[in-house]
């Protein structure tokens, strides 16, 4: 929590950004102790990626990504004792924060892979392959599998693999 002063980006290993990640910082709420993207999802699958179970639960892939008020006063719980020891319900959740504490970044910025749609809802500024990204045999056509694919082939050539 970088000695809990400042603010701080998590998001889960599976995003891909279309936008500069600085114009997401302007999206945080300072008065709150989280900012994430809210979403109202509620997965129909009863599996995930590599068959693993969904759980269904309030919050759902709020904490995919988060701006972390590091300084905020019901954030100082947060140790790494209180890190690594916790039911993982009770972080996923925010448990520790109540509503009013959690402000809110646009779903653009969170964008799940086959639940938000174009034009309809917007465009992503970062995808979240959450049902498994194009980096997998499994998922090779997956909504954005496209951009991932270009991103990782200007990657490779720019270290000239």
């Amino acid at each position: 929590m970088q000695g809990f002063k400042g603010f701080a980006l998590f998001c889960d290993c599976d995003f891909l950004f279309l936008d500069d990640v600085v114009k997401l910082f302007k999206c945080a709420d300072y008065s709150k102790g989280v900012s994430v993207v809210k979403h109202d999802y509620v997965p129909k699958e009863k599996t995930k990626f590599l068959n693993n179970k969904q759980f269904i639960y309030p919050r759902k892939n709020w904490s995919s990504l988060m701006l972390w008020n590091c300084g905020y006063h019901n954030n100082l719980e947060m140790s790494v004792y209180n890190v690594n020891n916790v039911d993982p319900g009770f972080l996923h959740q925010f448990k520790w924060l109540k509503d009013d504490m959690i402000g809110e970044i646009p779903h653009e910025w969170n964008w799940l892979e086959g639940h938000y749609h174009e034009p309809d809802d917007g465009s992503p500024k970062a995808i979240h392959y959450t049902r498994g990204g194009p980096w997998f045999d499994d998922c090779k056509d997956v909504e954005y599998a496209e951009l991932w694919e270009q991103e990782y082939k200007e990657l490779m050539e720019s270290k000239n693999v």
